[in-house]
């Protein structure tokens, strides 16, 4: 599968245009409205390094909350726990860089894909985590409380089965 991932791609109140990538890191400019951001999740697999060039964005970590604005920058270490809000009044603009890169490059070559066939639907987020363990990959982030992840894995199992999604392992293997 050869899809270009240096796209942005949009899912609701978020933009993800991938910049760059090699074994050691991934890198990409994440664009996010007012309000939008990411629930608590934690990423095994890599650490997570944010540069904000516009806007305010609020951290929690391990139930701290901080806050970082533009010019500012924030570190997560892989294992941690963390949610990510935009603040702002209008958009924010964060570099983010996870290292390694522990397949995320892979998530973005499928969404990517999925992407170019039904734009900006959350449906595509769900045939990922569908694909990561059919097609070996390394978990990208894990949502939390983890009861919220077992249902979630239950929820797209079943739904991936039913929808015929198993075609989608040949397709991005």
């Amino acid at each position: 599968m050869k899809e270009d991932i240096f796209r942005p791609i949009k899912f609701g109140k978020e933009i993800f245009h991938p910049k760059f990538y090699d074994e050691n890191s991934f890198l990409m400019e994440w664009t996010v409205e007012a309000g939008g951001g990411v629930p608590p999740h934690v990423h095994y697999h890599m650490d997570e390094h944010f540069i904000i060039s516009k806007g305010e964005i609020a951290f929690k970590v391990n139930g701290v909350k901080m806050i970082k604005k533009s010019g500012e920058e924030f570190f997560v270490p892989k294992g941690t726990i963390h949610s990510v809000t935009n603040i702002s009044q209008g958009q924010s603009e964060v570099t983010v860089k996870y290292s390694p890169c522990a397949d995320t490059h892979r998530m973005f070559q499928i969404l990517s894909t999925l992407d170019r066939e039904k734009p900006d639907s959350m449906i595509n987020m769900m045939k990922y985590f569908y694909l990561v363990p059919r097609l070996g990959l390394r978990e990208f982030s894990s949502i939390r409380p983890a009861f919220l992840m077992s249902l979630m894995n239950i929820i797209v199992t079943l739904t991936g089965k039913l929808a015929g999604w198993d075609k989608l392992i040949t397709k991005f293997k």
